[in-house]
């Protein structure tokens, strides 16, 4: 494939990625006015069934937001929250048996582990240093702050000046 086509795919490919996490973001939006709307305090306290309900719904809501914070970072650490979340859900949504609860706690104990021992923040820096999902838009922020921080830096010669009188 030839280096510009590849370019250009790579683009669209980063468009189309951003185009979805805004509209999981407004859906996520959408379900949690829902879920404001949706607090009904006495069916909620007389109805086990209401509570598990909401929490469900909570809970998804969460998962969906820290979807969106995952699409966008491209953070190792992102990755592993919505993993954690996931699992977390999974263990206080569904009734599950025991033998599947001690599999939760084993993937949280493990993914914590992970994300205590094995996580570099030092491959998530290089990572945006290289470029990721859109290198164009961090390249022109990162050059609009390194001018902001030109602008505001004294020049050598005012500042030799100065120094002299």
């Amino acid at each position: 494939m030839k280096p510009n086509l590849h370019s250009k795919l790579y683009r669209l490919v980063g468009c189309l990625e951003v185009l979805v996490g805004i509209c999981i973001l407004v859906a996520v939006a959408a379900a949690t006015f829902g879920l404001v709307a949706d607090i009904h305090v006495p069916r909620l306290v007389s109805s086990p069934d209401s509570l598990q309900a909401y929490l469900t719904t909570a809970m998804t809501i969460i998962i969906g937001v820290e979807f969106v914070k995952m699409i966008f970072s491209y953070n190792i650490n992102t990755v592993i929250e919505v993993l954690l979340l996931a699992v977390a859900r999974q263990m206080v949504v569904t009734h599950t048996s025991p033998l599947e609860n001690l599999i939760t706690i084993l993937s949280v104990t493990l993914l914590f582990a992970i994300r205590k021992f094995l996580y570099v923040p030092q491959l998530d820096q290089d990572m945006h240093a290289e470029g990721g999902l859109l290198p164009r838009f961090w390249r022109r922020a990162a050059r609009a702050e390194a001018g902001r921080a030109q602008a505001t830096e004294p020049r050598k010669e005012e500042s030799d000046n100065y120094a002299a009188q």
